[in-house]
């Protein structure tokens, strides 16, 4: 019985047209401070900074960047976070799941520039959140399924992860015991993996209420509904 509804952020409920901000971190390097890509990137989602400033000044002296590449930075997280919207359909399909379970946000994110939690109005709809950034865990950790387990007070096999990242939310979630529901928006080929394990594709968010009612309702076939 599914009595709760996690959803991952970026690429499932909301994009950007401006991208991913850690991605123009990484091409605004040079090529001597590249391979510090992946611990800045780390860093950022996985301890609570106030600010993106203060981010950056974290890692001004380790990895010795520039006035430029810094304000560059610091411009990347506020175009992201200004350009930031909702898939079409997201606020009718979390009401719709809200009908049928409890919905909480796991998000592999930093905690500074997610004002578009409240311009985006997702923050009055998904009012339990775990990020990231807050608790010191990155999906498909473990950490982070057990922080959101312990939120909610809910068994795994009880849960539902909803996310587009087959190695973040999909095997996460099915490592944890949980129900996976991949978005697959762009019908890419599905990864190889145990048949019997209860993962669901979906091709848009408004065909979660749908599936939701049915695994409430006994459905047992993982299956694409389209």
């Amino acid at each position: 019985m599914i009595r709760a509804v996690v959803f991952d952020l970026w690429n499932t409920l909301v994009f950007s047209p401006a991208g991913s901000p850690f991605q123009r971190m990484r091409e605004l390097l040079r090529p001597d401070q590249a391979h510090l890509f992946a611990a800045l990137v780390r860093d950022g989602m996985v301890r609570p900074y106030p600010s993106v400033q203060a981010f950056l000044e974290t890692w001004r002296v380790p990895a010795s960047l520039d006035d430029a590449q810094v304000e560059a930075m610091a411009q990347a997280f506020l175009e992201a976070g200004g350009q930031a919207e909702c898939f079409a359909g997201t606020p009718e399909a979390v009401a719709a799941v809200r009908d049928l379970a409890r919905v909480a946000l796991l998000s592999n994110t930093q905690t500074f520039g997610l004002e578009l939690l409240d311009r985006l109005g997702i923050s009055g709809r998904i009012r339990t959140r775990v990020l990231s950034a807050e608790i010191g865990a990155l999906k498909p950790e473990a950490g982070a399924f057990e922080a959101v387990q312990r939120k909610l007070g809910i068994f795994p096999g009880n849960l539902a992860m909803v996310g587009d990242s087959w190695t973040d939310d999909v095997e996460g979630a099915l490592a944890a015991g949980w129900t996976a529901i991949w978005v697959n928006r762009e019908a890419l080929p599905r990864p190889v993996h145990d048949a019997d394990a209860p993962v669901y594709e979906v091709r848009s968010l408004d065909r979660v209420p749908e599936l939701i009612q049915g695994l409430q309702d006994g459905m047992r076939c993982p299956t694409c509904l389209g």
